[in-house]
């Protein structure tokens, strides 16, 4: 009897559903070990061997991988070079003089200043790489959030300055609130072409336009610098993805390519060992059921009599499949392992 269901995974390998097995403590049937080992004929290994060939060197995988590298670090340059150019300007007016010229003396630092955008990027990829999957949703959501209303903003000035003066939306005056908007956001030593008396509001909002300048600078700063950030970290997953990762590599992202290739590894060292020796090799896949299902039933933490119970049974189970057969071809049926021995006395 099961303690609980999880739904079919055509993915999950022969060892990972003898594991969970143990781990939902199924009351182990020699039938259930007959169609466990169904997935260890000659035609189920090749199959799987094929499927798991494509996932990891096929052509469709390896196109993937590195579209995902070119473009990721396509945008990530684009954005450290929009980013430089950001901070290059910034620093340029901050450190020029009356005449709007920056000294010799300080001309070298400008350009060492707006490098902190490749440690800032840099930064921002460090911190996504290490906040986990869902992490990331939650800071993509934010970064998205300020995208949003970025462009709602520059959507709004456009439209406003668009439109011919007096012009009316849902009844105001949007052209009027445009020249106050203008007025507010070209305060920079700029005059307005036009007279027109500043609103008190507007007056101030001045008092702090220093402040408000520098926020929205850093703003645009960091969803540039975060898209970078996040597309290398899409082309460090591509890159994992085609090579593996290094050894210390211990994210989800390469743990789970790795485990594929292990998997593959596994499934052609397999398909040796049956073509070699096919008993062999099925006594050997009955020890490794009895292995994997009672390292599930421990982990699992049952009393000491439910553990003692299900591992009887499994170890029953398996000595029933294997006192009722020799050995089966690869073209037998899973369900016919009893008839099996039989029909091999018959032919000898």
């Amino acid at each position: 009897m099961a303690l609980g269901k999880s739904k079919f995974d055509p993915n999950e390998s022969p060892a990972d559903r003898a594991y969970n097995w143990g781990r939902r403590g199924v009351d182990m049937t020699s039938n259930l070990v007959r169609n466990w080992l169904g997935s260890h004929t000659e035609s189920s290994l090749l199959l799987r061997q094929q499927n798991l060939r494509r996932r990891v060197y096929g052509s469709g995988a390896q196109l993937h991988h590195m579209t995902a590298i070119v473009l990721g670090l396509g945008v990530f340059i684009t954005a450290l070079f929009v980013d430089y150019n950001i901070i290059h300007e910034f620093w340029t007016r901050a450190l020029s003089n009356e005449f709007g010229e920056v000294p010799p003396a300080l001309a070298t630092t400008v350009a060492a200043k707006s490098l902190q955008v490749v440690f800032a990027t840099l930064a921002v990829h460090y911190l996504i790489s290490h906040i986990g999957h869902g992490g990331r949703i939650a800071f993509s959501l934010i970064i998205f959030a300020i995208t949003a209303v970025m462009i709602i903003g520059i959507g709004l000035l456009w439209a406003n300055n668009s439109l011919p003066a007096g012009a009316k939306v849902f009844g105001l005056d949007v052209n009027q609130s445009a020249q106050q908007v203008d007025q507010f956001l070209k305060g920079l030593g700029i005059k307005p072409p036009r007279a027109a008396s500043v609103p008190a509001e507007v007056k101030v909002l001045k008092k702090y336009e220093l402040l408000i300048w520098l926020f929205s600078l850093g703003v645009i700063f960091l969803v540039v610098a975060s898209i970078g950030a996040m597309a290398l970290h899409t082309a460090m997953r591509g890159f994992t993805g085609m090579t593996g990762g290094a050894l210390y590599d211990n994210h989800s992202e390469a743990v789970r390519g790795n485990r594929i290739r292990d998997e593959l590894k596994a499934a052609e060292l397999d398909l040796a060992h049956l073509r070699r020796d096919e008993d062999a090799f099925l006594v050997s896949k009955l020890r490794e059921f009895t292995n994997v299902y009672t390292q599930g039933v421990v982990h699992a933490r049952f009393g000491s009599s439910r553990q003692g119970y299900l591992l009887r049974r499994v170890d029953e189970a398996t000595r029933e499949v294997e006192s009722s057969w020799e050995g089966f071809g690869t073209s037998s049926n899973v369900e016919n392992l009893d008839e099996h021995r039989p029909r091999r006395a018959a032919q000898g």
